[in-house]
């Protein structure tokens, strides 16, 4: 279970190598000549600079300006949505700078749910009826003896939560690596690329509200940025295609606080206290 799990866990690994994309908005910086061009080349501080196109330039300034303000954010809910060879998989978490974290997963049968972390200790994970249901399926097949205990753990752990201690080795693969929110913003670039183009486009509805497309096109690959439209332009949503592979993301609680907080013990099992090889709960 754990190795199927693991794929949700790298979903921010992957957002973080598209997330120099979103920033490159590459103003074309000419050269010195302007052979073959229609763009009115310009003088400029000493050097010839090609004049950049509207969208190009309002692009630039608003992926400048929602980068910067994503980086700085306290607090933010991170939804992301995947198309991957396994099948969907889903995760939505809302995590601050203190690595309290709160959020759902799915990444398809048996492993589907919900997690609180605390303070970047424990973490608590509640898997949902249905995939409780799904383990015992997959016990099912593996001979009489290990239904039976599973079915046993399946039923005890219905409706609770399993407290993993920080570090725990065999516990549960979940995506608690991408419940930090320091990571995510450490791994963003802090200024646009040369060569790279996002235009603006006009205004749109996504995720509800009114945003402004920041869109690139290159080889073959579309990365398509949502900031909103009034205000702040904060990021709302992301839509990328990779390699034939669909993303889509959502942001949003900007620096509202998360509600970490641990499960009271008549709702928790401590994994480390069921029996040889807690960790491995629903091993089957």
């Amino acid at each position: 279970m754990g190795a199927r799990m693991s794929g949700l866990a790298r979903a921010d690994g992957r957002w973080r190598r598209r997330a120099a994309v979103w920033v490159a908005v590459g103003a074309a910086v000419g050269g010195l000549a302007s052979c073959g061009t229609d763009r009115e080349a310009t003088y400029s501080g000493g050097t010839l600079e090609e004049l950049v196109p509207d969208d190009e330039a309002r692009g630039r300034k608003l992926a400048t300006e929602a980068m910067a303000l994503f980086r700085d954010a306290k607090t933010v809910r991170i939804g992301v949505d995947m198309a991957t060879p396994k099948g969907r998989q889903k995760v939505s978490l809302h995590m601050d700078r203190d690595s309290n974290c709160t959020g759902t997963f799915d990444a398809g049968p048996a492993q589907r749910g919900d997690l609180i972390m605390v303070g970047g200790g424990s973490t608590y994970v509640r898997f949902s009826d249905e995939a409780l249901a799904e383990i015992r399926q997959l016990a099912a097949g593996r001979g009489p003896e290990t239904a039976a205990r599973v079915r046993e753990r399946t039923a005890m752990a219905r409706g609770k939560y399993l407290k993993i201690p920080t570090g725990a080795a065999g516990g549960p693969s979940m995506p608690v690596n991408s419940c930090d929110l320091d990571k995510f913003t450490r791994a963003m670039p802090g200024s646009p690329g040369p060569d790279d183009v996002i235009k603006a486009l006009p205004d749109t509805r996504r995720h509800g509200r009114s945003v402004v497309p920041l869109v690139e096109d290159k080889a073959g690959d579309r990365t398509s940025v949502y900031v909103a439209a009034q205000g702040k332009p904060y990021i709302v949503g992301v839509e990328a295609v990779e390699n034939g592979k669909t993303m889509k993301m959502s942001m949003s609680a900007y620096d509202r606080p998360v509600s970490a907080v641990a499960p009271p013990a008549a709702q928790t099992i401590d994994i480390s206290e069921v029996g040889p090889g807690g960790g491995g709960l629903f091993e089957v």
